[in-house]
């Protein structure tokens, strides 16, 4: 018997535009802002304590996610197994988080639970003394990831494409070394706790399954941590480069090369910093990014591994760089073809700044694009980082309804002037590692 429905392919649905709620965020009676996401019935409560501080804030390497990471790694009366047995006994799991302007740990359990869980959390966050043991295994375990990271094309050639666009001073160009595991100390994070991730200092996000309960019983536990006030530390002038990266004005595109032995391929990453003059200009180069190289179907997917196989995968992506962007082209490379496959880069930048792109395609990449945003919002826990994505960028909490017709309205013209604005090989700076020699 067969299914008649199988024979029919089923349509692609238009997504023009979402009906969201606007995320609000409100404040408890201590004063602490609290983001509260739709209420679900899953059967469990997830709850991030989220602090305005991050990498930017620290004064040595790994210091900001070490004191992060080993927030519940045991206190004056409790070990690390002491801390993790209890929530695992409860069934609750725990991440944590550091980024440039922020850190998070998140915690998620059964709301039967949920109050135990959060008695648990706050108060080995609060008395969090970071024992030398596992301070120093943390440490050795790190070194050791890093230490095989570095064996790796791909980790050379990011960490120099930064360190070269913005500096190796700038926040957004520094790296640390191994080095720096040997310096790092457990004071330096007893300070940076000290400074940046007391209770006072929180934002709340909750969302799954809670009810008015469990918010009261959160904010029973903040009664003795009363807010000193939640500000993300941010200033315009931090995502400026240094800067040997925009090159606009200059003849010769900058190529680095960092070669490496025993390896038979090469990692290309080519870097930019882009400042869009406004949302508008922002959509338009989010449709450009996906015409280049921003998901399979993409120019430099279709030309450089279909057609003439001068490369395993090629893409390009927008890293949020504070207000601004770092735009990066990234693929591994047959070695053999590197200057045949850079000679094609340019020929793709030089298509896109020539030719519109046709509506067949336009209506492709708008959407892919709609589909990707659209799922980016499903699931119970999903807007806790759309909330913090709104507050990291100072953006207005109606934002991501505006984003879907926005983004329809680009037409091919707008694309194409895009290109002729951004897509210049001198201003990118492109590093390649691995197997320099052909």
């Amino acid at each position: 018997m067969t299914n008649s429905f199988r024979a029919t392919r089923p349509q692609a649905k238009t997504i023009e535009s979402l009906a969201l709620k606007k995320l609000t965020l409100d404040n408890l009676r201590t004063g602490h802002p609290i983001f509260l996401g739709e209420p679900s019935s899953i059967g469990v409560v997830r709850v991030e304590l989220f602090w305005p501080a991050g990498t930017k804030q620290q004064s040595t390497p790994y210091q900001a996610s070490l004191a992060v990471d080993l927030l519940l790694s045991g206190d004056e009366s409790h070990s690390e197994y002491d801390v993790i047995r209890y929530l695992d006994h409860l069934g609750a799991t725990h991440s944590t988080e550091t980024n440039l302007l922020g850190s998070s740990l998140v915690f998620r359990c059964a709301k039967k639970h949920a109050n135990d869980v959060a008695n648990w959390v706050f108060k080995h966050v609060h008395a969090a003394s970071y024992p030398v043991s596992e301070f120093e295994n943390a440490v050795m375990i790190r070194r050791g990831s890093l230490e095989r990271q570095q064996q790796t094309p791909k980790y050379w050639s990011s960490r120099i494409a930064l360190e070269s666009l913005y500096g190796k001073s700038h926040v957004l160009g520094a790296h640390g070394n191994l080095s720096d595991y040997q310096t790092i100390e457990r004071g330096h994070l007893v300070e940076f706790k000290k400074q940046h991730l007391a209770l006072n200092d929180i934002m709340l996000l909750v969302s799954g399954d809670y009810d008015q309960e469990t918010v009261e019983h959160l904010e029973g536990l903040l009664n003795e941590f009363p807010s000193s006030g939640f500000k993300i530390s941010f200033d315009p002038n931090d995502s400026n480069p240094s800067i040997e990266g925009q090159q606009e004005n200059n003849q010769t595109p900058l190529i680095v090369n960092h070669p490496m032995e025993n390896t038979s391929q090469t990692n290309l990453q080519m870097v930019s910093h882009v400042v869009p003059k406004d949302q508008n200009e922002r959509h338009r180069l989010t449709l450009l990014n996906l015409v280049l190289g921003g998901y399979f179907g993409s120019r430099l997917m279709q030309i450089l591994r279909e057609e003439r196989g001068l490369t395993y995968g090629i893409g390009s992506y927008f890293r949020p760089s504070f207000q601004n962007y770092t735009w990066t082209i990234s693929g591994e490379l047959n070695s053999t073809h590197i200057k045949e496959s850079i000679e094609c880069i340019e020929e793709v930048f030089q298509t896109l700044k020539q030719n519109k792109i046709n509506d067949e395609e336009l209506y492709k990449i708008k959407q892919y694009y709609a589909g990707q945003f659209r799922s980016g919002f499903d699931g119970p826990f999903a807007t806790n980082s759309k909330v913090q994505h709104l507050i990291y960028r100072s953006l207005p909490n109606d934002y991501y309804n505006t984003i879907l017709p926005s983004i329809w309205a680009v037409t091919a013209e707008e694309i194409m002037e895009t290109a002729n604005n951004y897509l210049h090989t001198t201003s990118f700076i492109t590093v390649l590692s691995g197997d320099t020699t052909a």
